[in-house]
């Protein structure tokens, strides 16, 4: 029963973005990676195969496809033929509900599933394959939340997450215009692992098709989100030097108890004494002499600093050069170590990910829950956004 759901979920999915966005996002998949030798196979529907924009075959649903950068050409070939050498390839689905699942051969990655076309080009230097998922746009965020949000979380969270990817990804659309995509599938635009396969993740999409979230001169808003905030967001001008209306620091007690909520981390008290030594540019021996450095206190909220006399540096390049979970921490002497005790999981400006999934458990509204971490925002839908703008 639970699988036959699903087929129907996805079904109305596919008549909702045929209906209500027909338009397509470019999203390069497997972008980490060089890629120089991959599988690609269809798992539902069937597919045509361009080479070089002609059209090549009609090809079996169960086919599997190997292509592999050969000189400056990309070799095209089954387990029983070998079809060509092209320029570029282009997979065409001929049914809405059309999917595939790629490997990558070279280096060696899990297999990833996707929706809709797929689009393969050679790089200029000829090092790897740009390999591009042509997906309709609602398509796309059902995956972008499932790799975002993960797994077993409400529908109402769900459906924030969906309004909030959707935002982001419109507000964002060009960040890679000029390499022939829209967006990357990793964390430099949104994390999109995969199609999506949950039932929440499919209805949360169909159930907010084309809301977005505006501030009040109707612009897109930076839907930021991270995963834990450990008690007190940031506000956007702490942390980006952007200052905005709406990213400001909230009190959240909502994510004080989750996974994410408190970390440690221990630090040598010489590696701490040699990194300020650089910043403060002292000798070694006077680094440690004030007990300020070795004793910071955010316990009262959240800084911006980490301050002691003449030293002055911003909490998150700490962050960065020691890898921390957050810059909200605090520092105590331990021994010949010092103990950075912290709170939260990401760079705190924002949505709360875990506070947010607590809300949406005690009975929140998704529309509760934003206005709790995004002041003086607006939810619209994208036809009546369209509409005021022309006015």
């Amino acid at each position: 029963m639970k699988s036959i759901n699903k087929y129907i979920l996805v079904f109305i999915l596919f008549s909702v973005v045929t209906n209500v966005h027909a338009e397509n996002v470019r999203v390069r998949i497997l972008s980490t990676k060089i890629i120089k030798n991959f599988i690609f196979s269809p798992i539902s529907g069937s597919y045509m195969i361009y080479g070089d924009g002609i059209l090549l075959m009609d090809y079996d649903p169960t086919g599997i496809f190997q292509m592999a950068i050969e000189g400056d050409s990309i070799r095209l070939k089954t387990f029983e033929k070998n079809i060509g050498k092209f320029a570029s390839l282009k997979m065409v689905a001929k049914e809405t509900f059309a999917a595939y699942k790629v490997k990558s051969i070279d280096p060696t990655s899990h297999i990833r599933t996707y929706d809709d076309n797929l689009e393969v080009s050679i790089s200029a230097d000829k090092s790897q394959l740009k390999i591009i998922n042509i997906v309709d746009l609602e398509k796309y965020i059902a995956g972008v939340v499932e790799s975002e949000a993960g797994k077993n979380s409400s529908l109402e969270y769900y459906k924030l997450q969906a309004i909030l990817c959707r935002t982001y990804l419109l507000a964002h659309i060009n960040r890679h215009v000029v390499e022939n995509f829209e967006v990357c599938d990793d964390v430099h635009c949104q994390a999109y692992l995969s199609r999506a396969t949950e039932d929440n993740d499919l209805k949360a999409v169909i159930e907010t098709k084309g809301l977005v979230v505006v501030d009040n001169e109707l612009n897109l808003i930076t839907a930021a989100f991270h995963a834990n905030c450990g008690g007190e967001t940031c506000n956007s001008q702490d942390v980006w030097a952007i200052s905005t209306t709406y990213l400001k620091s909230v009190k959240d007690t909502f994510c004080l108890h989750e996974t994410a909520a408190k970390w440690q981390r221990t630090i040598s008290r010489e590696d701490w004494k040699s990194y300020l030594q650089v910043k403060r540019n002292t000798p070694l021996e006077d680094s440690l002499k004030n007990e300020g450095t070795t004793s910071f206190n955010q316990q009262n909220g959240r800084a911006i600093f980490f301050v002691e006399q003449d030293l002055k540096i911003p909490l998150k390049t700490i962050r960065a050069d020691f890898k921390l979970k957050s810059t909200y921490f605090s520092i105590q002497p331990l021994g010949d170590s010092l103990k950075f005790s912290g709170r939260g999981y990401g760079h705190g400006v924002g949505l709360c990910q875990e506070g947010a999934m607590r809300m949406a458990k005690l009975k929140y509204n998704f529309q509760d829950i934003l206005h709790f971490y995004y002041k003086d925002v607006h939810l619209v839908d994208l036809s009546a956004l369209n509409y005021f703008k022309q006015e």
